[in-house]
């Protein structure tokens, strides 16, 4: 079991990336807690805590009480659609908030605690639309963007003390969120048509990385913006 003894929390744990994340962590024996707005989702699960990660105080309270913590998944995000002329000021506050404030102030609680113990693991989840223009994904993909900039920019301030801080950019994958955006089987067989490898990716596919990044053997891995998106950025 590759993470047996360490302790993990995922942000966004109720459904989608996250939840496939919480449950191949549980599996490879991490003791893992799921923070979500719908805790009731992990019931069987993992052990669930309720939290608005666009709520500072609650986040860097639910972070401030896990002295022990060795992981920690950032997963939460919102998919605003349009382009530049589109966008607002409402759309863009609420994006940025969520998608990057949120993680911001999540690694500026857990890294600091995390080189204090000697090591530590945080994976933020960012998307192939940090890096690949994607078509009325204005603001999603500025919000992305400057996940994976503050990804690297955290992992080389605290290399030294032996903390290990690695972005993911899924691409397009099959979660509720998509299925929300697809509205029906036909739009969904669109999505998978625009992919190289002509299928979505799989939540636990993602996951599969996760673990990696947040093992031992992903011990050398620091820094790094990983895409998992079936061929869609090249």
């Amino acid at each position: 079991m590759k993470l047996l003894g360490k302790k993990a929390l995922v942000i966004a744990a109720g459904q989608g990336i996250g939840r496939a994340i919480a449950i191949a962590f549980r599996e490879e024996g991490a003791e893992v807690l799921g923070a979500t707005l719908h805790p009731e989702k992990l019931k069987g699960v993992v052990p669930a805590v309720k939290l608005d990660a666009r709520d500072r105080e609650s986040l860097v309270r639910l972070l401030g009480s896990l002295d022990d913590l060795d992981i920690l998944v950032n997963a939460q995000g919102i998919v605003p659609e349009g382009g530049l002329v589109d966008a607002t000021d409402r759309d863009w506050d609420e994006a940025f908030l969520l998608n990057t404030k949120s993680i911001f102030w999540a690694m500026q609680v857990a890294l600091p605690k995390m080189a204090a113990r000697g090591g530590g693991s945080v994976i933020n989840i960012a998307s192939v639309a940090a890096l690949k223009v994607v078509p009325r994904r204005f603001i999603y993909s500025a919000t992305k963007a400057a996940v994976v900039a503050m990804t690297r920019a955290a992992a080389l301030e605290f290399a030294p003390m032996g903390v290990r801080v690695n972005a993911i950019c899924p691409g397009t994958v099959d979660t509720p969120s998509l299925r929300e955006r697809a509205r029906d089987e036909s739009g969904l067989k669109k999505f998978a048509e625009r992919q190289p490898l002509g299928r979505l990716g799989r939540p636990e596919e993602i996951a599969a990385l996760a673990v990696y990044l947040a093992s031992d053997e992903g011990a050398f891995a620091t820094g790094g913006v990983f895409v998992v998106d079936g061929g869609l950025s090249l």
